[in-house]
């Protein structure tokens, strides 16, 4: 598929229409929403047995440079595939939406002895003030590495981008910047979230129809 198919097919203009919006969303919104909707709510302190045998570290350098380098890397491998970028794009999308309500919904307070992340780019984008760290279930550091996993057709490619999912996830519980939950959880609704749409996008069979070509009219008598 092409960027000119790309924008002849209405599902692909709408999930098109949907990533914009949701950039908006996240520019124009987000800070807001984390800042006087999430953090003046109270939350819980979740038992969590693996946080508690883990003295945290700082390993924020090591978890964006698996994060970037993977990024960098599928926009290479994508950007001349645009079915595949947009269904990655659009999976990203809606796992930002659904983080919306459910760290609403399920609202947890950070580990009391966690050592911030400091994103280098989200961070001045979406809290500039890079003092938020309440934006905890579901994992979304943990559901990008999942969403560039699951677009990669590169079979070595998809079991180095496995093994960078699994090291964030451990860099992320060993910094206690997230419960194991919102680890274990993350993986699961992003594969849901994808399958989903990459399927709602898929290319539906053209049919004689839609090549204006008209079957021959059946003889009522069988001739």
């Amino acid at each position: 598929m092409t960027w000119s198919e790309v924008f002849q097919s209405t599902r692909h203009r709408w999930a098109l229409a949907f990533c914009v919006v949701m950039a908006l969303v996240t520019f124009l919104y987000m800070p807001t929403y984390y800042q006087e909707v999430i953090q003046p709510k109270p939350g819980t302190y979740p038992w969590d047995p693996l946080l508690a045998r883990l003295t945290p570290l700082d390993w924020s350098v090591p978890i964006f440079i698996i994060l970037y380098l993977s990024v960098i890397q599928t926009l290479g491998m994508s950007y001349r595939k645009p079915s595949i970028l947009l269904s990655g794009l659009t999976t990203y999308c809606a796992v930002n939406l659904l983080r919306m309500a459910t760290m609403y919904t399920i609202t947890f307070e950070p580990p009391q002895d966690m050592i911030l992340l400091i994103d280098p780019i989200a961070s001045f984008i979406v809290y500039p003030d890079n003092t938020f760290a309440k934006d905890l279930f579901f994992s979304g550091h943990v559901s990008t590495m999942m969403v560039l996993l699951l677009v990669e057709e590169n079979p070595w490619a998809s079991r180095l981008k496995a093994a960078g999912t699994f090291l964030v996830g451990l860099f992320l519980a060993w910094q206690h910047v997230h419960y194991t939950l919102d680890l274990v959880v993350a993986p699961f609704v992003t594969y849901g979230l994808y399958r989903i749409i990459s399927t709602w996008l898929e290319p539906l069979p053209i049919t004689e129809a839609d090549l204006g070509i008209r079957s021959p009219a059946k003889n009522p008598l069988g001739r």
